[in-house]
């Protein structure tokens, strides 16, 4: 009996670790495969400058005139310390640097947010601390073609920034974090696509427009178990 008690023991200090603790992350997604934007806001939208919708199962977001960059929001202003995940691709370009990406601690109108882009003239990717009197930029070189698909993630944790395209990371700190905010798609000068979009983190609450993904505790909980029975012997 003593035996058991210890092995339920070990498998909940586990699924501790797992799931990481008494908070558990919640996932936020949306695969645009209903055409619904409804959980999506341009900011500050001028007509005769950008629109975003959403074309066979993908978010579509335009500039029509040179020298603009328009921000499609999602999400409240109290999300803290998340990741945001997508796939992207630029599929036509201005004569300005056209640029895609992400923007995550977005407060709208008090211009202050964080910025993780594509450069695709310049060929480099920035990570920007952007605020009302000044961006703060740190800036790598990635050069980029139009028409390619791009796996991006950026993640705000406490001041620590990382921006993931495909398997390259790219980091930066700010010791002065920015308050809660928003997520969000970026695109410049250009024409992008994006799908798959996903945001998890400790205070982000399960939903949104995708299709759900279940996770199958009791496989875990086997695999776990098989582990022990195999360390046991």
């Amino acid at each position: 009996m003593r035996s058991h008690c210890m092995l339920w023991i070990v498998l909940l200090q586990i699924a501790v670790l797992t799931y990481g603790g008494i908070g558990f992350a919640g996932t936020w997604r949306d695969d645009f495969e209903d055409r619904n934007t409804r959980e999506w806001t341009i900011y500050n939208l001028d007509r005769q400058v950008e629109n975003w919708w959403v074309n066979k199962g993908e978010a579509v977001g335009r500039i029509f005139k040179r020298g603009f960059m328009s921000l499609w929001l999602t999400g409240e202003l109290d999300w803290k310390n998340y990741s945001l995940s997508c796939r992207a691709k630029l599929v036509n370009e201005k004569n300005d640097p056209p640029s895609l990406g992400l923007t995550l601690h977005d407060r709208g109108d008090e211009d202050t947010r964080y910025l993780f882009s594509i450069d695709f003239l310049f060929g480099t990717v920035e990570i920007t601390k952007a605020t009302p009197n000044r961006w703060f930029t740190r800036t790598f070189p990635f050069v980029a073609e139009i028409d390619t698909w791009y796996r991006l993630k950026a993640t705000a944790n406490d001041g620590q920034l990382e921006f993931q395209v495909n398997d390259q990371i790219f980091t930066s700190e700010d010791p002065e974090p920015l308050k809660p905010g928003q997520a969000g798609l970026v695109v410049a000068n250009a024409e992008a696509r994006f799908d798959d979009v996903t945001v998890t983190g400790l205070n982000i609450k399960n939903g949104g427009p995708g299709r759900p993904r279940a996770v199958d505790v009791k496989a875990k909980l086997a695999i776990t178990w098989g582990q022990i029975k195999s360390e046991r012997r």
